[in-house]
């Protein structure tokens, strides 16, 4: 059986530190990229990869933007990339979940279902300001209320 995961260390002080590094890259901050940036942490801290190539992505996501922005935060968090061949990407409508897998084990992180609700509605309505509010939502509120881990070693 399967158990949800309860990691010691939470990830929002290291995306705090890989914020101005995702923006850069992303090119503008957003919900989507901190909390692909932070299934990536965790990833990282679960799985604890030897190098860039030991972790590999398989992400399930609505392959359109501002859903999909979550692909770049998983790249630059993670070391996974689209153009190394290490994140697939599969579409779906109803949820981010990603599977990630190392040489120790594997990790399903997926965006619990209200956050992904409560995201939805915010971005198809919201102001520029309101989205800048959302993404520094995301960024301080616990792992425990964003994710639900299952680790599978």
């Amino acid at each position: 059986m399967l158990r949800i995961c309860t990691l010691t260390q939470d990830s929002r002080e290291d995306a705090k530190t890989m914020l101005p590094e995702a923006v850069s890259f992303h090119g503008h901050l957003g919900p989507y990229l901190v909390l692909g940036m932070r299934m990536g942490l965790l990833a990282r801290s679960f799985l604890k990869p030897k190098n860039q190539d030991d972790l590999k992505a398989v992400i399930e996501v609505r392959l359109a933007p501002p859903v999909s922005c979550v692909v770049d935060g998983v790249q630059v968090a993670s070391g996974c990339t689209l153009g190394k061949g290490t994140i697939q990407l599969s579409e779906v409508s109803d949820r981010i979940l990603a599977k990630f897998q190392g040489h120790n084990g594997m990790c399903t992180i997926r965006v619990k279902s209200q956050v992904f609700d409560e995201l939805l509605e915010g971005t198809s309505k919201g102001t520029d300001e309101d989205i800048r509010r959302m993404a520094e939502d995301v960024m301080t509120r616990s792992d425990s209320d964003l994710f639900e881990i299952v680790p599978t070693l």
